[in-house]
């Protein structure tokens, strides 16, 4: 086991030495808000698509995916109560800058996943300054919270300077995304 960590640590070392490998200060120019898609609560009963955000600031990647009642914006009122799921997952990890276009991330986080109603006789209008909508009362039934911890590896490439796509596979989630890089937008000359 000890040999086996010197062998990786060396390895790292020489490669870290090549200006393209390892480069770990360009994690220091980057500051990076996405948008994602995917599934959370993946492996349980309540996987279903959602969507989310990240952020990316100096190579540490913060990120969430929720996934809402189904039934609990539906514009339809009946005499009728839903039985619905909701989760969500957020997840942290760093970003490892193997090649300046390549990057992986190992995340580990949190996912919850709630099993209630949404009951459909209810209506209630949210009114914003220039829009409203309408949606149900969801209640989670007692005792069906599920606290999950999720760990998984992303990846994250790097077509253009201002520009990352990445993916995340995770323990409750796979989802992918893309970023753009604030940082690159600033020109320091």
């Amino acid at each position: 086991m000890k040999r086996t960590a010197l062998i990786i640590a060396m390895l790292a070392m020489v490669l870290g030495a090549k200006a393209q490998w390892l480069d770990w200060a360009s994690n220091n120019e980057r500051v990076e808000i996405g948008f994602q898609l995917g599934q959370s609560a993946t492996g349980t009963e309540y996987a279903k698509l959602g969507f989310g955000g990240s952020i990316n600031l100096l190579g540490v990647h913060v990120d969430f995916l929720v996934v809402s009642p189904e039934h609990k914006y539906d514009r339809h009122v009946t005499n009728t109560l839903y039985e619905d799921s909701s989760s969500y997952n957020i997840n942290i990890g760093y970003q490892i800058p193997i090649l300046p276009w390549l990057r992986v991330m190992p995340v580990v986080g949190y996912c919850q996943t709630n099993y209630g109603v949404t009951d459909a006789t209810t209506v209630n209008v949210e009114t914003l300054e220039n829009s409203s909508r309408i949606y149900h009362d969801y209640s989670v039934y007692a005792g069906t919270r599920r606290h999950r911890f999720n760990y998984g590896i992303g990846l994250a490439l790097q077509p253009f300077e201002w520009l990352s796509l990445y993916g995340v596979g995770s323990r409750y989630a796979i989802y992918g995304g893309i970023s753009f890089n604030l940082g690159a937008l600033v020109d320091d000359k």
